[in-house]
């Protein structure tokens, strides 16, 4: 079995991802109210502070889907086990959960490839050095890229006799709007073959004050995540922003159906962009959005797949009906 590792991020395309990060954040401060995407904050060292995140006791989107995984990797499982397939996985971070399902399938002496994508090299480097170490006399093959999403899918040796099985987890879908989410896995459907699977995690909709608490840590660790984005701005951009005069709260918007963090700068200044050649004004406690986490109604979901061409084989949920797992197929 083999454990590789390819950074697709170097030459062209990383000068067009630099342009695509350059252009987001320009259209992101041109906006009233200011708003950036939370893509942007995932360097390796904003991936390292996610981690942290998924691992507070009261972040239920992680929580729960360890418990879907841990209750339900049979039932995934005996759906694969029928054909030879592959594990593809969309923003693989650390890989913790997926894990639970490759050992799994590991035990079960399943023949199989797994392919985590990430746009950190430094989570991809990391997780096909831990699978390596922990997993090289077994019956999986590894290939990390570092990748934006659908540059890895076209990089991956197509191979008509593999089932893809495409994982999107930790309710990363509830990050883009409505329309983006229908868009995007529309796009995802034409990567793949008739057949193929793709299982993606939705935070569904609770308790106003459940999701309050789960975006708003006592510890600080999302303030820490979100205000990293200010770093990154510095590091990439040439930014003068300071990071002590932006404080970060999440929100429940019930207009939106989504939770909201925005980090607010505390006093009235003037931000300089280098690479963008330009000056950004911030009021006193102007507000600038950072995260939109969407819950989704299961309702919802079924739409979703219906409307994108895929058949829904089975939802996952946890035992409080907090989070589901959504498996479909892939219909063409």
């Amino acid at each position: 079995m083999s454990f590789e590792y390819h950074n697709l991020r170097s030459g062209t395309a990383a000068v067009s991802s630099d342009d695509q990060f350059a252009q987001a954040v320009l259209e992101g401060l041109s906006r009233e109210p200011k708003r950036l995407p939370s893509w942007l904050i995932f360097d390796d060292r904003g991936s390292r502070i996610f981690t942290e995140i998924t691992q507070l006791a009261g972040y239920h989107p992680a929580q729960c889907e360890f418990e879907i995984f841990q209750n339900h990797k049979q039932a995934v499982t005996d759906l694969l086990a029928k054909h030879a397939f592959r594990v593809i996985e969309l923003g693989a971070g650390d890989g913790k959960k997926t894990q639970i399902l490759l050992e799994h399938f590991i035990q079960g002496r399943l023949a199989f490839d797994y392919v985590p994508i990430d746009i950190s090299e430094g989570a991809v480097k990391n997780l096909v050095a831990f699978l390596e170490s922990r997993f090289s006399q077994s019956t999986m093959s590894v290939t990390g890229l570092a990748a934006d999403y659908f540059d890895g899918l076209r990089a991956i040796k197509e191979q008509s006799n593999l089932r893809n099985f495409v994982l999107f987890l930790g309710s990363t879908i509830g990050n883009m709007e409505l329309p983006a989410a229908e868009l995007f896995v529309r796009k995802l459907r034409e990567s793949l073959n008739d057949g193929d699977y793709l299982m993606i995690g939705f935070d569904l909709m609770k308790h106003p004050k459940t999701l309050y608490s789960a975006y708003n840590d006592s510890t600080g660790v999302f303030e820490r995540f979100n205000l990293h984005l200010l770093d990154v701005l510095n590091r990439k951009l040439g930014a003068n922003f300071v990071k002590d005069h932006y404080v970060q709260q999440g929100h429940y918007n019930p207009g939106t159906h989504a939770v909201e963090s925005y980090i607010y700068s505390t006093r009235e200044h003037v931000v300089f962009i280098e690479v963008l050649g330009k000056d950004f004004f911030f009021g006193a406690w102007e507000p600038m959005q950072t995260e939109h986490s969407y819950k989704y109604t299961q309702s919802e979901i079924e739409l979703l797949a219906e409307k994108s061409g895929y058949r829904i084989v089975k939802h996952l949920f946890d035992t409080h009906n907090h989070f589901v797992d959504s498996i479909w197929e892939v219909k063409k």
